[in-house]
């Protein structure tokens, strides 16, 4: 999977130089971490290299491959060679840098891998108090991003940083100001809400890391600090020991982390920016700890398969689309409302339900601002009712949260928009005889730029490109014809 399809980090990694990779791969925690982003094929691939290998020896990969998985492997193969962990072509290593820091992090463990310190005498009150509906906080910042983007107004404006704004500016999800000194969603940023949430945040913090590094910032100490972060994912809401002290029995999500004085100032900016994206939480600068949130979960929600896709499925759903194209929403955010009525004809509205069409004129209206049908069917599909889960499981049928027939037919109103294929073209007409038309098509013909004739009215239609050629033919010809 050379591609790494369902996690944008590894396609971002996969372009990043030999020398920051080495660099991010000298670390303890950022080796295991990528390790556990990967898939579980190349994961063996790893494993096998690795303890196989040994430090200097190369393994003949083909040797492990069965037949009918040779392609399979070998896609794997290429995948970890544009991430430079494997090394070698017929014959392939670990990098030792990669090497040294896995088998390190698998020694020390992953708590001390992270270098993340663990407050223990942090006052229970203060602790339960920051701890309260920690993922109904971070949701409440992620969504405050959103709003500035779906619904801009004063108010939502003043809930994003200006780092925020000048991030959705160069990676052009708003546009500049007009003169009313309001900020328009280009067509990128209709897209960009229609993203899951993992999605949206990957689109997020990868346009981040680009802004930093135009800025001549050093952000591979920042992506050594997310990776160690990561590291607790999945344990944010519970379930998880620490192995010392008396937060042994405490869940993951309640665990404070202590901010390091010692921390460079970009590090602390950086985490400052992942409480404004409700990634962390930090009650109070002034206390010196910061929680992680079960937002961060989503930064290592894989879904390399549609089975996965469906296990990872939103229970907070709050969509459900009849095979009349109606769509209830049951729902009060005025932010899922709004994302909704993007392709949606929107027709009565209460206080925890509304009600809308998937109407033609609708859908077209979001085709128009670049919105593509897969989209379309994507979110209605990701944000379903969990009732039609239900509904389906207890009918052992395949999950169909959107009716076929209803997405059937947005692909076709989709498809109507393609029939025509518009080309900048030249025309040409007004011919003084015949044979000056035949001649001109006989050459434009021969060149392959002839898009369009009619002999009755003598008219040519050829390629812009062609233009140029049969300027410089005409005046051939009439060189010729003048001597």
């Amino acid at each position: 999977m050379s591609n790494w399809n369902g996690q944008p980090l590894l396609e971002y990694l996969s372009s990043r130089t030999i020398d920051q990779l080495d660099k991010l791969y000298s670390s303890p925690a950022v080796s295991f971490a990528i390790f556990r982003l990967l898939p579980e094929l190349s994961q063996q691939l790893i494993l096998r290299a690795l303890w196989l290998g040994g430090t200097e020896k190369k393994c003949d990969w083909r040797a492990w491959a069965v037949p009918d998985f040779e392609t399979a492997i070998t896609n794997h193969i290429d995948g970890l060679r544009k991430l430079k962990i494997i090394i070698g072509d017929e014959e392939v290593m670990i990098n030792p840098a990669y090497r040294r820091a896995y088998l390190k992090a698998t020694r020390i463990g992953l708590c001390k891998a992270s270098e993340l310190s663990v407050v223990t005498d942090c006052d229970e009150k203060t602790r339960k108090s920051a701890n309260k509906d920690l993922g109904k906080k971070a949701i409440e910042r992620w969504e405050c991003i959103l709003h500035y983007l779906a619904l801009p107004s004063q108010k939502s404006e003043q809930g994003v940083s200006g780092t925020t704004k000048m991030l959705f500016r160069s990676a052009g999800l708003t546009s500049s100001e007009n003169d009313d000194g309001d900020i328009e969603i280009t067509s990128a940023g209709f897209q960009f809400l229609l993203l899951n949430r993992s999605e949206q945040i990957w689109t997020y913090l990868l346009h981040y890391f680009h802004m930093q590094e135009v800025a001549g910032v050093d952000i591979i100490k920042e992506l050594d600090f997310l990776f160690r972060l990561t590291l607790y994912s999945g344990n944010t809401s519970g379930g998880t020991r620490v192995a010392n002290g008396s937060d042994k029995e405490r869940p993951a999500g309640s665990r404070a982390f202590l901010i390091d004085e010692s921390w460079p100032e970009p590090i602390k900016d950086f985490l400052v920016h992942l409480r404004e994206l409700g990634l962390v939480f930090i009650r109070k600068r002034k206390d010196g700890f910061f929680f992680l949130t079960p937002l961060l979960n989503h930064l290592t929600n894989i879904s390399y398969t549609s089975e996965t896709c469906i296990e990872n499925r939103n229970q907070n759903g709050f969509v459900i689309v009849e095979t009349n194209y109606r769509v209830y929403a049951y729902t009060d955010s005025t932010l899922q409302l709004a994302i909704l009525s993007t392709f949606t004809e929107m027709l009565y509205r209460f206080n925890d339900m509304s009600v809308g069409v998937l109407s033609r004129e609708a859908v077209r209206r979001a085709f128009q601002v670049g919105i593509t049908a897969a989209q379309i069917i994507s979110f209605l599909r990701a944000n379903a009712h969990p009732t039609t889960y239900a509904a389906t499981a207890e009918c052992g049928g395949v999950i169909q949260s959107v009716p076929i027939t209803v997405a059937d037919q947005i692909r076709l109103w989709e498809d109507e928009r393609r029939r025509l294929v518009f080309c900048n073209a030249a025309v040409y007409s007004s011919f003084e005889s015949e044979k000056e038309y035949f001649g001109l098509k006989a050459y434009v013909n021969s060149q392959g730029i002839l898009m369009w004739s009619d002999d009755a009215q003598k008219l040519l239609v050829i390629t812009e490109e062609g233009h140029e050629s049969v300027k410089v033919w005409w005046k051939m010809k009439t060189g010729k014809n003048g001597s």
